[in-house]
Parts: C-alpha cells; sequence; structure tokens
C-alpha cells in the first residue's frame, strides 16, 4: 500500500511494534504520549511518521514526517485501508452502553454460532473467530488491532461479527471507519466519569457509533431508558427501532417472570424489514432462558431483534436460548450445591442494583458479600458503589460484608488508591454498616468460605478487582475438608474443574 507517496508494510501507533517499512503514527494517550517515542519508531525503520503538532527531532534524515489534524483518526482510516476495508465485507453489530455489552454480544453469537454461522466476535473478555479465541485487554481494541482480526475473519469467511464498543473507544475514534449495519444501544448510566468528566461528554461519546452509522443502516434503541433518543440528533438517515417495557417500543415483553430464569414473551408490534430485505410482520412468541434478572430481559430484547435482523427465525432463536448459557462473570452462578455463589461484574451504581434486585427474589438462608472496590477509577464511582451497597445491606439483611483492595490481583492500572479506599470505607462508617476490611482478595473469600453455612448465597461483586474471586473461593472448597458441614468429591462436581484449569 502507498500513503503520501511512501510504500508501507505496515501501520501501528506502538513504537515496539514498528518493523522496516511500517507507518507510525504517535498518538498522545492518556498514560504516555506516542510522540516520545518517534526516534525509537526512525531506529526500528518506520517509513513514514504521522504526527498531529510539530516535532523537534535529530534522527529523521530518511523518513518523511506529515503532521494531520488527528492522528487517531487518520490511523484508523489508514488501517482500514491497508487491510482492504475488511467490515465492508462482513454484517457488523456494534453493542454500546453502560451496563449489558458483553451479555448482549454473547447472546447474539450464540445464537448465531448454533445455527451454523461463521461468526467472529470483539469484546471485553476476548475476540472469537468461531471457536477460536484471542486475549484483548480492551472492550474494543486499538484500530490496528481491530482491523488486523477483522481481515483475520474475512480469510475464516466469517458473515457476521459482533463487537462491544465502549465510549473510550468511541472517543479516541478506535472505531472508526467500521462500516456498521446494526448499532444497538443497551442503557447509559453513571460511569467513566473519571475520564468524561460530565454525562453530557459521556452520552456524547456513545452518540458517536450512531453518528457514524450509513443511511440505511438499523439504530436499535432502549426506549425506556431516557438517555437513548438522544443518540440519533445528528442521523436522520436511518432506520430506528426501539425496544423496552415502553408501550410505544417496536418490540417490547409481555408475560414475564424475571423472580429467578429470565422468561417472558417476545412482542414485535410493528413489521421488521431484515437486513436482506425480508419482511417481518408482527407476532408474539415465548422465551424462556436461564438467565437471571430483569435487567437480562432487555438484553434478550436486544440480541433477539438483532438475530431476527440477521434472518434468522424466531423459532430458532429461541431454541438457541433454551441452551444453558453462561458468560464470564455477568450473574454467574459458578457453585450451586450445598449453598450458592453467583459471580458479577459489578462496576457502577446501577450495575450493583441490577445485582440486589434480582438477589431479592431468589430464596436463600443468609447472604454474605464480598467487594472489589474499583481501582483507578476516581473517589466518586467508588462513593457511589458503597452508597448502595450501604442502602441495600438492611434490605436484603446482608450477614457479612467483606470488602477488598486486591493487592494480590491487580495490575498497576487497576490498584486502588489510598484516596479511593477512604473514600469506600467512609461511606459505611457514616451509616453504621458493620463490615471486614481485607488488602488482598485471597484472604476476602477465604473467609467468606469459612462463615458460610449450608442455603446460604455468597456474591462476589466488583469488576478487576474481582476477576480472580472464583478461582479462589472454588479451590478453597476443593481443598477445605472440614467447613461447616460435609462436602464430598462428587457434590463439588464440575464447576470446580472448569475454573482450576
Amino acid at each position: 500500500m502507498f500513503i503520501d507517496g511512501v510504500q508501507i508494510k505496515g501501520v501501528t501507533c506502538d513504537s515496539r511494534k514498528v518493523e522496516e517499512g511500517f507507518a507510525f503514527f504517535a498518538c498522545k494517550g492518556e498514560k504516555t504520549d506516542g510522540h516520545f517515542f518517534i526516534n525509537e519508531a526512525i531506529e526500528k525503520g518506520a517509513a513514514i511518521i504521522y504526527t498531529d503538532r510539530e516535532v523537534e527531532l535529530v534522527k529523521h534524515d530518511k523518513v518523511i514526517i506529515k503532521k494531520v489534524d488527528n492522528t487517531r483518526k487518520f490511523l484508523s482510516e489508514v488501517c482500514h485501508e491497508f487491510y482492504g476495508f475488511p467490515s465492508e465485507k462482513m454484517k457488523v453489530v456494534g453493542v454500546t452502553g453502560t451496563n449489558g455489552k458483553t451479555t448482549t454480544t454473547h447472546l447474539i453469537y450464540n445464537v448465531l454460532r448454533s445455527q451454523g454461522i461463521s461468526v467472529g466476535l470483539i469484546g471485553t473478555l476476548y475476540i472469537k473467530i468461531n471457536d477460536k479465541t484471542f486475549d484483548t485487554k480492551l472492550t474494543t481494541p486499538d484500530a490496528e488491532d481491530i482491523c488486523y482480526y477483522m481481515d483475520l475473519m474475512v480469510k475464516e469467511n466469517v458473515q457476521v461479527v459482533v463487537m462491544e464498543v465502549s465510549s473510550h473507544a468511541l472517543e479516541s475514534y478506535r472505531a472508526c471507519g467500521i462500516q456498521f449495519d446494526i448499532a444497538v444501544h443497551t442503557n447509559i448510566d453513571v460511569d467513566h466519569l473519571n475520564h468524561h468528566k460530565t454525562m453530557e461528554n459521556y452520552i456524547s461519546s456513545k452518540k458517536k457509533l450512531f453518528d457514524q452509522l450509513p443511511s440505511g443502516k438499523i439504530a436499535l434503541i432502549n426506549l425506556d431508558d431516557e438517555h437513548g433518543l438522544k443518540l440519533l440528533d445528528s442521523n436522520d438517515k436511518i432506520v430506528v427501532i426501539t425496544y423496552g417495557l415502553n408501550s410505544k417500543s417496536t418490540i417490547t415483553a409481555s408475560s414475564f417472570d424475571v423472580d429467578y430464569n429470565v422468561a417472558f414473551t417476545y412482542c414485535l408490534q410493528r413489521g421488521l424489514t431484515t437486513l436482506s430485505g425480508l419482511e417481518i410482520e408482527p407476532f408474539e412468541y415465548p422465551i424462556a432462558t436461564n438467565l437471571l434478572g430483569k435487567h437480562n430481559m432487555y438484553n434478550l430484547l436486544a440480541a433477539i431483534t438483532c438475530c431476527l435482523l440477521l434472518d434468522i427465525p424466531i423459532e430458532n432463536i429461541s431454541q438457541s436460548l433454551k441452551i444453558a448459557i453462561k458468560i464470564f462473570r455477568r450473574m454467574e452462578i459458578v457453585y450451586n450445591k450445598d449453598f450458592v455463589i453467583i459471580d458479577d461484574t459489578c462496576h457502577n451504581p446501577s450495575s450493583y442494583d441490577t445485582v440486589f434486585n434480582t438477589v431479592q427474589n431468589m430464596q436463600f438462608k443468609n447472604l454474605h458479600i464480598v467487594n472489589a472496590i474499583r481501582g483507578n477509577r476516581g473517589e466518586d464511582i467508588n462513593i457511589e458503589n458503597a452508597e448502595v451497597i450501604c442502602n441495600w445491606a438492611g434490605i436484603l439483611n446482608i450477614k457479612n460484608i467483606l470488602i477488598t483492595s486486591s493487592k494480590d490481583c491487580v495490575t498497576k492500572k487497576d490498584t486502588v488508591s489510598s484516596s479511593e479506599l477512604n473514600r469506600f470505607i467512609k461511606v459505611f462508617n457514616d451509616n453504621n454498616i458493620v463490615y471486614e476490611y481485607h488488602d488482598k482478595l485471597y484472604e476476602a473469600i477465604e473467609k467468606v468460605i469459612d462463615y458460610v453455612e449450608e442455603g446460604d448465597l455468597i456474591l462476589l461483586l466488583g469488576a478487576q478487582g474481582m476477576d480472580m474471586g472464583t478461582k479462589f473461593a472454588l479451590s478453597l472448597i476443593n481443598t477445605n475438608n472440614q467447613l461447616n458441614f460435609h462436602h464430598s468429591k462428587e457434590q463439588i462436581g464440575g464447576e470446580i474443574n472448569n475454573y482450576l484449569t
């Protein structure tokens, strides 16, 4: 590929990845600045350097340096061209929102795979190409990684790509250049304000996904969310489909039972045209799943609608959803024998409320919570999370609350600061809520396993700081022969083996 008269062999914004003949994009990030590594890129053989500001260099005699208005945006555009615009060769579904992205994308992925469709998945947990899994460290990877994997998907004959699209990715143009066929909004709530500063900025970043939808493509909006329709202000050439319990929604639910496993009647109130042009008349159809909580009814409404738009019949969708669904750390029942352990990636007030609302309808003897403080996200979000836990402590009669900074598990970018810890704990002290604090996650898990009795429920809550919680818990159960009651090896069973591998 030639760019600005220079033949390039690769594209990157990471100086460590530069090879002979690469184009290097000097992008400023939150933690570091690519401009500091321009000389390193030149030494490694970069053929051309892009920057969005004037730079003083020593070692650039044979290297072209070009100034552009926005390096990140231009990086995305060049990446898509370099890889031959892979998103245009597949159907692409993008899901954005504060909560529900991972569950919704996995539901779509699971249904499509069960129907024999070749599918790619890009998200928080990993990247998948059919049944092959690749690690990822970001909800939405960098533009060069997105294009690399999308190109790989094209080569693997993938028909549909389902991807989580974070506000950070939209703001930093990582999703720029992707041709989305369907853009899904799950909900917008308080989160990431340490980065976005205001809700207006946060909503504006989410809006970018819908702004870049090509004419005639589909926006699927949660009408029950007060911010949903704000995402559509700038693009009047797209097809808008709404879902929710609002009677005006295109898609809604009736006869729903969310006390435990989610079951409801999916109601298409107005006809739909699929991406291939097929017409679907209004209908109602019963849906039953093993998912927990009312919030998952919304995720299911969105996922089912996406599958319909991709020409999967409702009968097939329903059958696929009856298969047991387990999504890592999303109201995941990780142990269900003499007592129950549920693991959830709570990270903001609404996600905590969602878990507690679900638990309120469950039967258990005593409730124990192990909560990992959210590290490196600021004091405000941790204060709000603590307030939600305190509000529910009395309602649910929580027997033990164990708080941890997970110092034995988290990396530097997720380390809890002293101010975050102090402000989190202060909320409990101010509300006279009894708690235990443990520096290390393992110690907190060990303690809760000592406390648990037959018929109890343990909740493992938190973001990155709780990622190892289930593994610790199942390991302790597996090796502890003297809990408060007898566990046989047969009782412990498959859950442990699945998590200890």
